[in-house]
Formats: C-alpha cells, structure tokens, sequence
C-alpha cells in the first residue's frame, strides 16, 4: 500500500509533463508533493499559490494572447478601413469636382456703358444734344462761328494770335515770373501724375492754370467758381421720359459782379426783376451772375466721354437760360430763328489728367444744342513746359474774346433791356 501512494505522484507528475504545453510542471511538483501533506495544509497551499484549474489559468493566458492578436488585426483593419475612406473620398471629390470651359468669345456678355448709354439717349431729348468732331461741313449759327478767328487762323495755317505778340516788349521780371508760375504748374501736375493722384489734386493744378491768367486780379471782369456741390435747375436740362440728365460741373467762369462795369449792368436787372436767375443754376450767388464757361475735371486715366457730357449738359442748360433771357427782353415781332441766330457760343474744355481739350457748343436753327470738339489745333495741357505756356496763352484769349465781345454782347442785348422792364 505504501507502494502505491508514493508511486501514485510520480505517476500522475509524468504523464503532466506529457502535456507540459498546458500545465507549469512546477505547479505539479507543488501538487505532487502536498499530496503527502495533511489535507487541511494540502488545500492551503493550492488555494494560494495555484488557480483551482491549472487548464483554467492557461487558457485565461491564450484567451489575452488571441484578444492581443484580434486587438491588433482590428487596428489593421481600422487603418486600411480609413485609408480607403479617404481614398474613396478624394476619388469621389475629384469626380464631383467643377469643370469649367471656356466661353467662345462669340457669346461673352459685356456690361454696357452707361456714358454711351446717356450720349444716345441726349440724341433723343429736347432739345437733342449731339457732339461732333470739328468738321468744316457742319452749318454754324452767325455769332457761333469762329468766336477768336480760330478757323482763319487754320485755313492759313496761321496761328500768331494764340501767342504773345512778339512785337511787344517784356521785361525781365515779367519773363521770369511767367516762367516760375510755368515750371510750378509744371512740377504740381508732375506729382499727381507720377503717384496717382485723384480728382481733388488735379484740381489744384487747373487752379493754378488759372491763376496764372490772372482771373483772381481786381481789374478781371471774370472769376472762378467751383460750383462742384451745385445743382443745375431742371427747368433748363434736357427733357427725356426714361431718363434724368442732372449732372454738375467743376468749375465755371462767371462775370462777377464785385467789378464795377459788370455791377453796373446787373443791379438794375436785379431791382427790375428780384427773382429772375441770370444763370442755369440755383446756387444762392451762381444764379445771380452770368455764367459762360466751364470746366469740367477728371484725374489722370479719367473718363473723357462722362466729362464731355457734364460738360455738354452744363452748356445745354446755359444756353437755355441765356435764350430765355433774350426772349424776355426782345421785342416779340422777331422770328425764332433770329433769336437762334444771335447767340453766341458757350466755351469749355474737359480736363483729363494733363490733356486739356477745347469745345464750343453753341444752338442750332432747330433750337437743339451742338457741342463742337475737341479741337485738336488748339489742344494743350500741363505735360510740358511748351504745352503750359500755350495753354496759358490760349486761356488768355478766350478771357480777353469773353471780357470784350460775349461781354458787349450780353450787356447790349440782354442785361441793358431786362434792367429796363
């Protein structure tokens, strides 16, 4: 008996170490050798330092070591997952992509101009606005044509008045002021030229062109007004249903009434008719006195066809206030194409960067209003010395043809019958 209880052990610990890949043999070991232990100290040891299944415990551990292997085959998987994702995304994204084609230039549409758009529809008004380039064939009212001979002066290719008459001698500081005044004209449109310079600066510069004819002078029937923020009255624009043509101007030229010969011949017209506007403006002074040149301003690059129609909308509207005033103070027995006949022409340039370009818009027989421009014999600007001593010149004439002949004029067939009413 005692045989068999100690081969028993030995026995059993073999044929374990058969299956060692399931069982720890020290675990056996343990086993074999509480086996001859009291049971109460038997069952002690293998509760504490054993699991209650030993087949248990091992497959707990192959359990964790296929968990790890599922852990890791499903990270795998989730990175391929996500890693097609985004490839299928790309994929789908570059198939929903735009695909822009190109437009034939055939049916490319083009925004309209609105300047072109308004000089069409001035054709249409009443009385129609139309301008021209200069051109011999086109019929001229008597008083409009060639209001400083500047015709004859091109036929004969002759063109001495525009200048200094060189028979008459200067002197020294006359030279050398009008040469400082020049090149000062000359370095200010420099500068707004070179940087770019807007509108207001421009401005300056033309102030300074002007300033150089002395219109600022006591002895000088003729101011400068920036009548920029004033309004033209819409009794004496041109009328067309679909559209307005309230348009300002910059500058205009007016005769002033601080001189002595223009008050002379104004107040009597104001006291014979208090509310009566001398002008086509409603300004509280500009209404008073009589305008009859304007200038119209736009920086370098600016649009010359919005200048020439401000500018043609403000000599429209003069030269309808002007025969307004006529036909107050002429006896009614004349004809309407008399009343036509003798009114002088507006005078103008548009002012675009250095470009200074003349016009003259006077009314035809038919009472419709025709702006004739610009004349390139008689283009100047601020680009060169040259072109700022003629232009000086140029502006001279025009002030002495206003102080002299539009001035006789005005005075003897207007203002001298409105001032005896």
């Amino acid at each position: 008996m005692e045989s068999e209880k100690t081969d028993s052990p030995s026995h059993l610990s073999a044929w374990l170490a058969s299956v060692s890949d399931w069982v720890d043999t020290t675990e056996l070991e343990l086993q074999g050798q509480d086996s001859i232990l009291p049971r109460s100290l038997s069952s002690r040891i293998s509760t504490s330092l054993s699991p209650p299944n030993s087949f248990t415990f091992h497959k707990t551990q192959a359990r964790q070591r296929k968990r790890n292997m599922n852990s890791d085959t499903a990270s795998n998987t989730s990175e391929e997952m996500t890693k097609s994702k985004a490839t299928a995304t790309s994929a789908t994204s570059f198939q929903n992509r735009p695909i822009l084609y190109p437009t034939p230039p055939s049916i490319r549409q083009r925004s309209s101009s609105p300047t072109r758009k308004v000089l069409s529809q001035l054709k249409l008004a009443t009385p129609s606005l139309r301008v021209y380039q200069p051109d011999v064939r086109l019929e001229q009212p008597p008083a409009s044509r060639d209001p400083d001979q500047f015709e004859e002066s091109q036929a004969s290719g002759a063109l001495n008045h525009l200048f200094e008459d060189y028979t008459v001698i200067r002197s020294t500081a006359y030279a050398d002021s009008l040469w400082q005044m020049t090149d000062k004209i000359y370095n200010e449109a420099r500068r707004c030229y070179d940087n770019h310079l807007d509108e207001s600066a421009w401005m300056k510069v033309v102030y300074n062109v002007l300033e150089s004819v002395e219109f600022d002078q006591d002895s000088s029937m003729l101011r400068v007004h920036s009548i920029q923020t004033q309004s033209i009255d819409p009794a004496f624009l041109p009328q067309h249903t679909p559209q307005s043509f309230a348009k300002k101007a910059d500058l205009a030229l007016a005769f002033s009434s601080d001189h002595p010969v223009v008050a002379k011949a104004i107040e009597p017209v104001h006291k014979a008719n208090p509310d009566m506007a001398l002008s086509q403006m409603t300004d509280a002074y500009t209404s008073t006195v009589p305008l009859v040149c304007c200038l119209e301003v736009k920086e370098r690059g600016g649009d010359y066809n919005e200048a020439i129609i401000q500018l043609g909308i403000w000599c429209a509207a003069g030269l309808e206030r002007l025969r307004g005033l006529w036909t107050h103070g002429r006896s009614s027995s004349r004809r309407d194409s008399e009343e036509i006949e003798g009114l002088p022409p507006f005078l103008g340039w548009t002012v675009v960067g250095h470009d200074w370009k003349f016009h003259i818009s006077w009314k035809d027989m038919s009472g419709n209003v025709v702006v004739i421009g610009p004349w390139r014999l008689l283009h100047a600007g601020t680009g060169s010395h040259v072109e700022i001593l003629t232009l000086i010149t140029l502006i001279r004439n025009v002030k002495r043809w206003l102080e002299v002949e539009y001035w006789e004029w005005l005075r003897g067939s207007v203002l001298d019958k409105l001032g005896n009413d």
